[in-house]
């Protein structure tokens, strides 16, 4: 998909660097934990609502979760 190409998804890294479970998470963002798997491995892109709430629960910028890059122009990483 689209999606898949220009939406970096940090939950993983986000997770685990506060040695949290994807149930604990899941919990915390008062989601499904198979939902949190999907969007997690990138199969999925979560709604705003959903997006928000799990940056509220990892106590982060939802930006900073949810990286979007540009297709139409080069990424300026370094």
């Amino acid at each position: 998909s689209m999606y898949a190409e220009t939406i970096i998804c940090k939950l993983y890294e986000a997770r685990t660097d506060l040695g949290l479970t994807q149930q604990q998470v899941a919990d915390g963002a008062d989601m499904n934990v198979r939902t949190l798997i999907n969007i997690e491995k990138g199969r999925s892109i979560p709604s705003l609502l959903y997006a928000m709430k799990l940056a509220n629960f990892l106590n982060m910028p939802v930006d900073q979760l949810f990286v979007y890059e540009s297709p139409t122009r080069p990424s300026n990483k370094f």
